[in-house]
């Protein structure tokens, strides 16, 4: 009994200094203040010291909100009305109320800081509207929250309401000073003395100016092209209004952004410039060398800067000896690029990576192949002679710029001063005894039969059709002939007479079934 009216004693004590204490802070009195805190000490009472509210800036705050738990993707934007003196166990209990997650549950983080239930609002920054912070909300399992325990604190809170709610009276005359709680519903109503004004007529809310973010609500100045909370754009349809005048602030706001674009335009400009001077620079070399160091993806080997070589093409790099060897070994008239694209080396490359002897060959080696690739070449039947030509449909003689001598392509054959039926009836003789007039007569006959070639209904020299329509001439007798059937193209009266002949169209009839209907 005795221990506990000493402790009763102890706490009279310590309400009283704590009292006379925050009165000595209040008022400055820094010596008065010293020896109270003396004497609270050696009480070994538990105390906390706190910042009146009336100290803070006062007014509501419209702190914005991420809201996000662990499988969520995005953050949910929430905006909560606060003061700047309220204590994160506050704030959380506030949440806990308005949303119904549990103070356990919650993880604020503000100013990149992990806030602590104690610690005030104000002390991380938070001063105006828009003010952020970010709230991470823990599962019920990693925070240990049982259902029970989740009952009991919503019971306390509903509890708590209901003491907030009730009001205090006097309990009687004898204990003045005592007051007690009476349910506000119990309170008789008071009748007044007088009648209640008239209420005054509602006044227009303001007209907003400016624009409100679509993503965070938050609205902003009418000259910001982008949110100044979440930096999202503008809307494409909204207009500033002609009759809007921006404070000093915006006015610098607006003049250092134009500084900024032009900065940035003048910047655009000169490496454009920069880059069109260098592409100018690159039209002057063969070979554009690499610009940093970097790996041969043939041999693999290392490359420093300006050791290897950058195709015009495709950009691929590669090193020199392994460029050139693919242009040795290429058996193709173009020199595809060693990675897998379609781009090509250009003459002025290839030219530049080769020696002139190898450069010569794989000249030579284009031009066999463009020869071999042709459709319609002639090579010069002079022995070891290299010219040969493409030749059209009305061409017969080919004179090669190389050996100067005239060949007949209709004969595939050199016979100057002979026309062509004097040279096959030439060659007919020549052939028992002469084995290369005899290889030429085998050619013929070849030709021959593979339906290459035919004889003239007339004169009977052999003759080809080169190109074009299925109508020829012969050069000897100027039989027009029909080559799908391989006789003359008229009756022997000549141009119009369908008595004989291939009788092409006569009833509106194909020659052949081949026909292409061009003679």
């Amino acid at each position: 009994m005795a221990s506990e009216v000493a402790a009763r004693g102890v706490l009279t004590e310590a309400e009283e200094l704590a009292l006379s204490l925050s009165e000595a802070l209040n008022s400055g009195n820094e010596d008065e203040a010293v020896q109270l805190c003396q004497r609270l000490s050696k009480l070994c009472v538990q105390v906390c010291v706190r910042i009146d509210s009336q100290a803070y800036p006062q007014g509501p705050i419209r702190l914005r909100v991420g809201v996000e738990d662990a499988q969520s993707d995005t953050d949910i934007p929430l905006t909560v009305l606060v003061s700047s003196d309220m204590t994160i166990a506050q704030l959380k209990e506030k949440f806990s109320l308005d949303h119904g997650f549990h103070p356990s549950l919650q993880r604020w983080v503000i100013g990149k800081r992990l806030a602590q239930d104690r610690e005030t609002l104000h002390s991380h920054g938070v001063r105006r509207d828009g003010d952020q912070a970010f709230l991470f909300i823990l599962s019920a399992k990693a925070a240990h929250l049982e259902l029970q325990q989740h009952k009991q604190d919503q019971d306390q809170q509903r509890l708590d309401g209901i003491i907030e709610s009730m009001q205090l009276l006097p309990r009687g005359p004898h204990r003045g000073g005592e007051k007690t709680a009476v349910p506000r519903e119990n309170i008789p109503p008071s009748h007044p003395k007088h009648l209640p004004p008239a209420p005054k007529p509602a006044v227009p809310a303001k007209p907003q100016v400016g624009w409100s973010c679509a993503m965070c609500t938050f609205v902003n100045k009418p000259t910001r092209p982008g949110c100044e909370m979440c930096g999202a754009d503008r809307p494409d349809d909204y207009q500033v209004p002609d009759v809007y005048q921006p404070d000093q602030q915006e006015l610098l706001r607006i003049q250092q952004e134009s500084l900024a674009v032009a900065l940035y335009e003048e910047s655009q400009r000169e490496e454009r410039e920069r880059n069109y001077l260098s592409l100018l620079a690159t039209e002057d070399v063969n070979l554009i060398p690499n610009a940093t160091a970097t790996e041969c993806p043939i041999c693999f080997s290392g490359l420093d800067a300006e050791d290897g070589v950058v195709l015009r093409e495709c950009l691929h790099c590669f090193c020199r000896e392994c460029l050139k060897q693919t242009i040795v070994n290429s058996l193709d008239a173009e020199v595809s690029c060693p990675e897998t694209c379609d781009s090509q080396l250009l003459d002025r490359e290839i030219k530049a990576l080769l020696t002139e002897e190898e450069h010569q060959r794989f000249l030579e080696l284009r031009l066999s192949i463009a020869e071999s690739r042709s459709e319609h070449s002639f090579h010069c039947q002079t022995a070891n002679c290299r010219g040969w030509c493409i030749y059209e449909d009305e061409v017969n003689d080919f004179r090669c710029e190389l050996c100067q001598r005239v060949n007949c392509i209709l004969c595939r054959a050199i016979h100057e001063g002979m026309n062509c039926k004097d040279y096959q009836d030439d060659l007919r003789v020549r052939a028992e005894n002469d084995q290369a007039a005899q290889q030429t007569k085998q050619m013929l006959e070849s030709l021959l039969q593979n339906r290459e070639a035919m004889k003239c209904p007339r004169c009977d020299i052999v003759i080809q059709k080169k190109d074009g329509c299925d109508w020829i001439c012969c050069l000897m007798c100027k039989t027009e002939i029909c080559w799908v059937t391989k006789q003359a193209r008229w009756g022997p009266n000549g141009s119009g007479d369908t008595s004989g002949g291939c009788r092409c169209r006569v009833d509106q009839k194909p020659c052949h079934p081949n026909c292409q209907n061009c003679h």
